[in-house]
């Protein structure tokens, strides 16, 4: 079964990825401009797959499903483009990430992205493992570096295939509901997929480590969601997390490209919004909305709120009243 839906916003984006594969994840748009993009599931049994596209600079964060592998690939990686981030880490092109079933997922997604997320179920990813020749595969051990460099061809040949697979269920998705196209889907997906795990697995030239400062930059994030009301500022944030301004600065730039502040701003334009979009029009006012998430001078806050997502407060009242 393949399912394709299209969004215009962040929020779109969330509702789909919760209802159609129930992944409980926050999403931050990172720049201006509208959030044009797609999500693209196709469901094989126990295996799913699905390909995100977006337009603009993405940040996510939330837990991984329980039970299950994630394994993502960039798709589309472009030279001129920025490096996808996985926990702080700038990733190379030939890579696996977000293995570890166990640690949350924190990615930093540049514009524009395509990638792909594989999901199975550990058990039947270490049967057919075993039934491949490689029984000592383990999911749960094997994957907690999070991340495999894997060789160029092999992650070349994954991409192309799995690029294939999504042209198939977009040109004609009847086809790939039939029985005997899932069954050959998973015949030929599967061998490419674990032999690029156990192969990057066995390398000894690991990632290099993260830049200092992620965990940091996290701590200070989850602060910030506990406290979406109250008034930060900088001061107040670096003595919250006990540590010198330079050091907060430094980390969130070398993670996310921004300040703190920044940061924040876009947190709480974001949770702005997700209170206009639930609201109704003849009786929401935008200006006490605006007061309470910190956006004391009305002229600013518009301002922002139109650079961030293309459209004017008043404008998404609107619009998600009329759709």
């Amino acid at each position: 079964m393949a399912i394709l839906k299209r969004w215009s916003a962040v929020e779109q984006m969330e509702g789909t990825l919760r209802k159609e594969l129930g992944l409980d994840m926050g999403l931050m748009q990172l720049e201006g401009g509208g959030m044009e993009g797609d999500a693209l599931t196709c469901r094989f049994g126990v295996l799913t797959l699905l390909r995100l596209q977006m337009e603009r600079s993405l940040h996510s964060w939330g837990p991984k499903p329980a039970g299950q592998i994630t394994i993502c690939l960039d798709l589309d990686p472009r030279p001129q483009r920025a490096a996808l981030r996985s926990h702080g880490q700038e990733l190379p092109k030939a890579c696996l990430f977000g293995l570890d079933p166990l640690r949350e997922t924190h990615l930093t997604l540049p514009s524009p992205t395509s990638f792909c997320v594989v999901m199975v179920e550990s058990h039947a990813l270490e049967r057919w493992a075993a039934d491949l020749g490689w029984p000592d595969l383990n999911a749960a051990q094997a994957f907690r570096s999070n991340w495999l460099a894997i060789d160029p061809q092999r992650c070349e040949g994954l991409r192309r295939y799995l690029r294939q697979v999504f042209a198939l269920a977009e040109q004609e998705p009847k086809r790939l509901q039939r029985a005997d196209t899932q069954r050959l889907v998973l015949e030929d997906l599967m061998p490419l997929l674990i032999e690029a795990l156990v192969h990057g697995a066995g390398q000894t030239a690991r990632l290099a480590r993260a830049p200092a400062r992620i965990e940091l930059v996290k701590q200070a994030q989850r602060w910030m969601l506990e406290h979406p009301l109250e008034p930060i500022t900088l001061a107040a944030l670096c003595q919250e997390m006990h540590v010198s301004r330079r050091c907060l600065i430094q980390g969130f730039r070398e993670h996310l490209g921004m300040g703190p502040m920044a940061f924040l701003k876009l947190q709480r334009l974001h949770g702005v919004r997700r209170i206009l979009i639930g609201a109704d029009p003849e009786l929401q006012r935008i200006g006490p909305v605006a007061t309470e998430w910190g956006f004391l001078n009305p002229g600013h806050f518009a301002r922002d709120y139109h650079q961030l997502f293309g459209e004017r407060p008043r404008e998404t009242l609107q619009r998600r009243a009329a759709a």
